[in-house]
């Protein structure tokens, strides 16, 4: 079953480092998903997930696709709305596992940060 993705929000935050903005999603008008980071990363943009911090001061995510494919189209999704609002933000950068295709899921969740 796939849940349809009904709403998007995006929030630009242009301060000079690598997160670009937020975006809060609806699913099937009945879930909503807050702070999904949009982020400049060394091979273009891509959607964090939202996390917690766990005790041992390690970023654990809340929410997140299992498959590659709701992670495309999560991202896609994303995107194409920060687009539409903060074209200027945009400019230049490719969509990292998105525009090139060349991540697979297990290699995205195993990824350090400051590999992306």
């Amino acid at each position: 079953m796939t849940v349809p993705i009904t709403k998007v929000q995006v929030y630009a935050r242009n301060d000079g480092k690598s997160t670009l903005g937020y975006a809060h999603i609806t699913l099937g008008e009945t879930y909503v998903v807050k702070n999904l980071r949009i982020v400049k990363g060394k091979k273009g943009i891509f959607v964090g997930m939202p996390s917690n911090k766990n005790k041992r001061g390690d970023f654990i995510d809340v929410f997140f696709p299992i498959t590659q494919e709701a992670r495309i189209h999560l991202t896609k999704v994303i995107i194409e709305e920060f687009k539409k609002e903060f074209p200027d933000l945009m400019e230049g950068f490719s969509v990292y596992g998105v525009d090139s295709g060349e991540i697979s899921d297990a290699e995205y969740k195993n990824m350090p940060p400051e590999e992306y």
